[in-house]
């Protein structure tokens, strides 16, 4: 899934400086939609409309009727006899979009202050270690568990198309019979009068064949670096346990998903709160994203090709799915540097970071990987 960041909006460091340079810092200009929906412009264009039609109609019955009245005033007045009903017409158009403008901007203001608030919030997170979204103190941990059987699946992509062309052919046959008949008769006044009928019967038939040529195509490309590791580890010398871990660009779909859901629960693409998280997407997933994946499966095999005995030991940090299953997060083999598989931390850092209730999400399936 790519996500591709909002127009307009400026990834940077956070914004320092006095208020008045921090406004003019501001990721985010303009009116967003969600506000752009709260406004009447209408409702304002109407009723300065008609405020304007009754003060001419009325200046004008006045001045007409201003011999008849007192004075203009009063002639004035007088109009108002019918006219009041368009003057609280428009008055009231006028007053409803006056609010909803108040409003909007109202909107768009607080929208561009918490907008404003979440980029430096997600600019401080983006410089979080990487390594502190992979480490979870109360995942399950394995080791000295020796790699028996290693698998790898890739990513794979499908494309297809179907194509044709429809052959018809028509065929019509119809029959018709009618009949007429006239009669003339001649008045009493020498007039000729002339009587008539006709009618007609017509049936037919239409036949018709259609042939529909079709062809179908497709093609799938596997990603060779988007690879997925599944394998068995012997513990204890007298127990098995199974590993998986999804891949790369599936973790980081998953990634790009939680960050979507939260810009959805700021307004989506319709504020600039919902705009500026959503625009995080490619920076977060790239920083936080795993790496080591594809070497991780690499190692394995190179492992599982040696004899048992002289494979190296392999450490496994992860969370269980099952009995002796667990999705994994990260993996040492023998004294190396922990590889990086899936930063399970990352939501609940996420939430954090934002200022969201502290949560673990629930990881995806591990079928999917």
């Amino acid at each position: 899934m790519q996500q591709v960041p909002a127009q307009g909006i400026r990834i940077g460091p956070a914004r320092t400086g006095s208020d008045e340079e921090v406004a003019m810092a501001s990721v985010v200009t303009g009116m967003s939609a969600a506000a752009r929906a709260k406004r009447k412009v209408g409702f304002i264009i109407w009723g300065a409309v008609i405020l304007a039609v009754w003060l001419l109609c009325s200046l004008a019955f006045a001045a007409f009727m201003e011999q008849a009245a007192p004075n203009f005033i009063s002639a004035f007045v007088m109009g108002q006899m019918f006219g009041w009903i368009f003057f609280l017409l428009g008055v009231i158009l006028l007053l409803i979009g006056i609010i909803c403008e108040i409003r909007a901007r109202s909107f768009n203001r607080r929208d561009i202050a918490q907008a404003n608030a979440l980029h430096d919030r997600l600019v401080a997170f983006s410089q979080t270690p990487r390594a502190a979204v992979y480490g979870d103190p109360g995942n399950a941990q394995i080791a000295n568990a020796r790699v028996i059987e290693i698998e790898r699946h890739f990513d794979q992509q499908t494309e297809g198309a179907i194509t044709g062309a429809l052959e018809t052919s028509m065929r019509m046959f119809s029959t018709s019979f009618g009949t007429s008949s006239a009669s003339t008769y001649t008045g009493s006044d020498n007039r000729l009068d002339t009587y008539g009928s006709q009618s007609s019967v017509t049936s037919g038939t239409l036949n018709g064949t259609t042939i529909a040529n079709l062809r179908m195509s497709k093609t799938t490309r596997a990603n060779l670096m988007g690879d997925a590791l599944f394998a068995v580890f012997e513990i204890d010398g007298n127990d098995t346990f199974r590993v998986v871990s999804m891949s790369a660009p599936g973790v980081r779909d998953w990634m790009s998903e939680l960050i979507m859901a939260v810009a959805n629960h700021f307004g989506g693409t319709s504020t600039h709160s919902g705009n500026v998280v959503a625009a995080w997407v490619p920076n977060l997933t790239g920083h936080f994203g795993p790496q080591d994946v594809s070497y991780a499966t690499d190692r394995l095999k190179a492992l599982a090709a040696r004899p048992l005995e002289e494979r190296e030991p392999v450490a496994i940090t992860g969370t269980m799915i099952g009995r002796n299953a667990m999705i994994a997060t990260q993996m040492s083999i023998s004294s190396a540097a922990p590889l990086e598989l899936l930063p399970v931390v990352f939501p609940r850092a996420l939430g954090v970071a934002l200022g969201a209730p502290e949560q673990r999400a629930e990881l995806p399936h591990a079928a999917m990987a």
